[in-house]
């Protein structure tokens, strides 16, 4: 574990191997989740590439601010800026899941040069229609209200989102080190992640999206309809990318993690 401050804010992140030799891959966790949730992968992404995975603003042991103000995407993508200029990691790919899906892209969208290539793993690039925004913050603000108020019951909850559902029944070991990862976060901190970076609250980026040429892999779960749409026109926007449909539910690295590790292994070996 190593810890750098941005910005006045203490970051938590693992550089799991430096082989000089091999690309660099940092990985960005999800709603929820941490930096831990793809320790399962690590051993194999080793083979052939460099993984470092990082703690977000407000979860695991990054630092925890109560300001909803600052999770704003322009503050985290000025502390991941500061973050990947100090570790100096050459050539780098960048890797979200979900939350942290829609962070790489408005990452990559301002600071294309520190990247070799992009992979998202079921994301999107924000609400557009300002009506549907309203109501994804209406949305947000309930659940960041769940939190605080009763959070073993919002996790009991989200876990039963239909959006998780998967044609795969992932690993039960790893299904219960997910939860007790979600179990151990900071519900205040949660509440106004949700509510500062949220999916209604996230400034979209659609628009940038024919800018970013970027070699990127889209990847969505077969179960996950509404992503496979999502990511299907994702991919008509970028001009350099390719889209890959992996038999999973929502969360590909957690159900099908060997289809997951095949999927980038060809992406980062033929750049």
């Amino acid at each position: 574990m190593k810890y750098i401050t941005v910005n006045n804010q203490q970051y938590a992140l693992a550089i799991h191997q430096q082989d000089n030799s091999l690309p660099y891959l940092l990985m960005l966790h999800g709603f929820m989740g941490d930096r831990r949730v793809f320790n399962h992968l690590i051993d194999d992404l080793s083979n052939f590439c460099n993984p470092v995975t990082i703690d977000l603003l407000g979860f695991g042991k990054t630092a925890k601010p109560t300001s909803q103000n600052r999770y704003r995407e322009k503050y985290q993508v000025a502390d991941l800026y500061s973050l990947i200029q100090q570790l100096n990691y050459k050539p780098l790919y960048l890797y979200g899941y979900s939350m942290g899906g829609r962070l790489a892209l408005h990452i990559v969208s301002q600071h294309v040069q520190l990247f070799k290539g992009l992979i998202l793993e079921s994301t999107n690039c924000g609400i557009v229609d300002p009506k549907e925004r309203k109501k994804r913050q209406k949305i947000d603000a309930e659940r960041a209200e769940s939190i605080t108020n009763d959070f073993k019951a919002f996790l009991s909850d989200w876990k039963k989102l239909d959006l998780f559902a998967s044609p795969i029944r992932p690993d039960k070991s790893l299904t219960q080190k997910y939860y007790q990862i979600q179990s151990e976060q900071s519900p205040s901190a949660l509440a106004a992640s949700l509510q500062g970076f949220g999916t209604g609250s996230m400034t979209p980026i659609c628009d940038h999206l024919p800018n970013i040429k970027l070699p990127t892999l889209l990847i969505a779960g077969s179960a996950d309809e509404k992503y496979q749409h999502i990511n299907q026109h994702l991919s008509k926007q970028l001009p350099n990318a390719t889209f890959s449909s992996i038999k999973a539910g929502h969360r590909i690295h957690l159900d099908n993690p060997q289809a997951l590790e095949s999927e980038l292994q060809n992406f980062l070996t033929k750049l």
